[in-house]
């Protein structure tokens, strides 16, 4: 007897967590690691050493089962580790590219669009500028130096602290490119289109009084 036909799968919701166990095998194929090799180069850093087991666990919690809780130090770790931003491993799976959703307990278990996490990441036209506040007050300094004695000697304080702030700028952009892209799709299409648009306009806008005169002295 043919078994019918099973419903259509639902689009996974994953928790935060799980959107960091999702991309534990991205930064892993970044590096291109191994499991093991992955859990050697961070161990300095999470102050102890996964086995291959507990690293294949913690991948496999993307399917449910078991969710490893990360916790900050754990993002400060695996960035350190596998030389990636903290914002690499909290990025979710693009809401048209597998269609996750975001699991979070206000959701009461219908999921989000996976924008609340980017909005959580980049933050949002309303409140992105405080976050260029708090980064804005490492800004770079004109040398890292005190006077270290009554004789108004400098001493070397360490390095220039770099500035910051053109970081948080590039997130500004990214965020902009990505309302650019939903409203006219690539950018480099819609730039075709724009150039376009302004040689027709400027046909269009041509003086012809010149050649009418030109017209008359003949």
């Amino acid at each position: 007897m043919r078994r019918s036909r099973e419903p259509e799968e639902e689009a996974r919701s994953l928790t935060p967590n799980q959107v960091v166990a999702y991309n534990l095998p991205r930064a892993r194929m970044i590096r291109g690691w191994t499991q093991e090799q992955a859990a050697e180069a961070l161990a300095p850093y999470l102050g102890t050493r996964w086995s291959v087991a507990n690293f294949s666990a913690i991948e496999r919690s993307v399917d449910g089962g078991r969710i490893r809780q990360f916790t900050a130090d754990d993002l400060v770790a695996l960035s350190r580790g596998f030389d990636l931003p903290i914002g690499f491993f909290l990025t979710p799976p693009a809401s048209g590219a597998e269609g996750a959703r975001i699991t979070t307990p206000d959701t009461k278990g219908r999921g989000a669009d996976p924008m609340v996490m980017m909005d959580a990441l980049l933050g949002t036209d309303d409140n992105f500028h405080y976050l260029e506040e708090v980064v804005g007050t490492w800004g770079a300094f004109a040398g890292r130096r005190a006077i270290a004695d009554e004789h108004g000697r400098w001493t070397d304080k360490g390095p220039v602290v770099p500035d910051q702030l053109p970081r948080a700028r590039r997130l500004a952009r990214l965020r902009g490119k990505k309302v650019l892209r939903q409203e006219f799709g690539e950018l480099e299409a819609a730039r075709q289109v724009l150039t376009r648009l302004v040689d027709v306009i400027d046909d269009i806008d041509v003086d012809e009084e010149p050649k009418l005169e030109g017209r008359k002295k003949r």
